[in-house]
């Protein structure tokens, strides 16, 4: 699957950047991490490798590899945080549900969308802005066709404080739940779909765990952070 990545970049000052060391991300160029997805089993399904390859004012840079769950790479690219004032702003294309896409095979998939944000000071029962996103797929096959997915993420909220334990390390995160509405586009059919998921945030590290359900609020699959290096 070939992924096509939009970078934002903003540039700032010395001031604004010493305030991204309090967010909820590593903005610190070489810090490397590994995500792992799990069915919901528990059967490892795949993992993505991460490094922050650049940090340019309030922007960090960060590639991306994914491998299937026989260790074989399947794709790559970048994606942005941005660090504003107190808040973070992810790329949209961290909110689609692991494995969402890897029906589609070799097409050609682009994503377009607005930033989620998080604030650096995250309180419990405390509501989060919507984001809005399209995804883009152009079919390989003979017969050609394209697919558009318009999501929008809703309903987020800051449901309390714990501490996570990972196989990287314990963590003090946020949970922060959310719900996620797809209408999908393909040849004059559309169809609405509603899932909703729940993730863990830690300051200086990012997610520590994202947990995936059904409309039925059964849990589908979920994503673990398996290592962090400074």
């Amino acid at each position: 699957m070939k992924k096509l990545f939009t970078l934002l970049l903003i540039g700032c000052t010395i001031s604004v950047y010493a305030q991204c060391d309090d967010s909820f991300f590593p903005f610190t160029e070489g810090v490397s991490f590994e995500q792992t997805a799990y069915d919901k089993k528990g059967k490892e399904q795949g993992k993505s490798m991460s490094e922050v390859v650049s940090v340019d004012g309030s922007t960090a840079v960060v590639k991306n590899v994914y491998f299937d769950k026989k260790g074989k790479e399947m794709a790559d690219g970048d994606y942005s945080i941005v660090c504003e004032g107190n808040t973070i702003k992810m790329d949209f294309n961290n909110f689609i549900p692991e494995g969402m896409l890897d029906q589609y095979g070799d097409a050609e998939v682009s994503v377009e969308g607005d930033f989620i944000t998080i604030p650096d000071n995250l309180q419990v029962g405390q509501t989060l802005p919507d984001g809005t996103g399209t995804i883009t797929i152009k079919m390989t096959s003979t017969a050609a066709m394209n697919i558009t997915m318009d999501m929008t993420i809703t309903d987020r909220k800051v449901e309390k404080k714990e501490t996570l334990d990972t196989p990287a390390g314990s963590f003090e995160s946020f949970k922060i739940t959310q719900t996620t509405i797809m209408k999908m586009n393909m040849m004059g059919m559309s169809k609405t779909t509603e899932t909703s998921a729940a993730s863990w945030y830690a300051k200086g590290v990012g997610m520590v765990r994202n947990e995936n359900y059904d409309k039925k609020g059964s849990l589908m699959g979920y994503t673990l952070l398996t290592s962090f290096n400074k």
